[in-house]
């Protein structure tokens, strides 16, 4: 076996009418002055689930705080399920509201329900507690869209790897991930064929920093489903006629630092809650190991390249970590798909990494 995993890295060596859309300035009439032109200024509510989230909070909530431009921070509401770090003390240093929940009560798409019920702003922006905004514009562009067309119901932002991210996270996210394009993209349902070929890609939609209309949130909540609520809120609006977006400009850095097992049920976990919107098995497991092999020699010719560091150096640190990385994730992906026909329910729940997370 791993004379095979030594050979294969030999070539690296060498329909939404029906509601009225407000106007996307209607709520906050704050008027600033920028170079002598009157602009008004739209306020809006930033909501962050936390738990033993003070790795970032405090660099997130100062950048959240210091936006320039049309958009301003009128309250941030956190929903914080049990922390036991200094979460909540960051969280009211800042100015935050908390709302606390015991752990078992979490849910992606109920919690988040939770909090948007608590706002007074047109305009929702959902964060999660380890994504920092990039820079000062931020909200600025990640509402245009919004502004620009009033069928655009919401949209989500750019995701920058952070420093300290692995060769193999690093790539995911800048070649792989639609969180990681460089160009923006408008997506819709009605008028569209290939939607009907290829829905996931229209769909996709991410609230680890989204914002979404408050008035259509009304109409269409975050559904209660275990993971993946962003995909499913924006299957159902873009099937009413509504628009979402992708901000390559709206930009925030967020990535993990997860090894194998961690990531064996992330990608679990999804792959479990995306296969509810009827997409078909994608991953067979005759190809997870070939294609684990087949990723990890992309990363280490990535990440030569990235780094600048000799090919031997790569290969001897990250070749068997990365094997191990892709085959978890695949193995997860393969198993999530069908949990639902080869697991007992309890023992589902033990493999999601949320529901892990509701443990600690």
């Amino acid at each position: 076996m791993l004379s095979g995993i030594i050979l294969s890295f030999l070539p690296f060596c060498f329909e939404a009418k029906d509601l009225v859309v407000a106007r996307s300035v209607r709520q906050s009439k704050n008027r600033g002055e920028a170079s002598g032109v009157i602009i008004e200024v739209v306020s809006v509510s930033v909501l962050i689930p936390t738990k033993n989230g003070e790795q970032y909070l405090d660099e997130l909530l100062t950048a959240v705080k210091s936006q320039k431009g049309n958009a301003s921070v009128g309250e941030i509401i956190a929903v914080d399920s049990g922390s036991r770090d200094r979460s909540v003390e960051i969280l009211r240093h800042h100015g935050a509201r908390v709302m606390q929940i015991p752990p078992q009560e979490f849910g992606h798409g109920k919690t988040r329900n939770l909090a948007a019920s608590q706002t007074k702003s047109e305009y929702l922006v959902f964060l999660t507690q380890d994504a920092t905004p990039a820079n000062e514009h931020w909200l600025e562009n990640l509402l245009a869209p919004l502004q620009a067309d009033p069928l655009i119901v919401g949209a989500y932002s750019r995701h920058l790897p952070r420093p300290s991210c692995h060769p193999m996270e690093w790539r995911r996210i800048v070649e792989q991930e639609l969180t990681g394009r460089k160009e923006s993209q408008v997506n819709s349902a009605r008028d569209n064929p290939d939607y009907a070929r290829n829905p996931a890609l229209y769909y996709f939609f991410a609230n680890t920093c989204s914002i979404i209309r408050r008035q259509v949130w009304q109409h269409f909540p975050f559904p209660a489903v275990e993971f993946a609520e962003d995909h499913f809120w924006a299957k159902q609006v873009l099937e009413a006629g509504y628009k979402t977006a992708y901000c390559a400009n709206s930009q925030v850095y967020h990535s993990h630092g997860y090894g194998p097992w961690i990531n064996f049920c992330r990608h679990f976990e999804h792959a479990w809650a995306v296969h509810q919107l009827s997409r078909p098995h994608e991953v067979l497991l005759k190809h997870c190991f070939p294609a684990a092999l087949r990723a990890a020699r992309a990363d280490l010719a990535f990440w030569y390249h990235h780094q600048g560091q000799s090919k031997t150096q790569i290969l001897l640190r990250w070749a068997l970590p990365a094997v191990s990385w892709h085959l978890a994730a695949n193995l997860g992906s393969w198993l999530g798909e069908r949990a639902d026909v080869l697991l007992p329910r309890k023992v589902a729940l033990l493999l999601s990494l949320q529901e892990r997370i509701k443990r600690r």
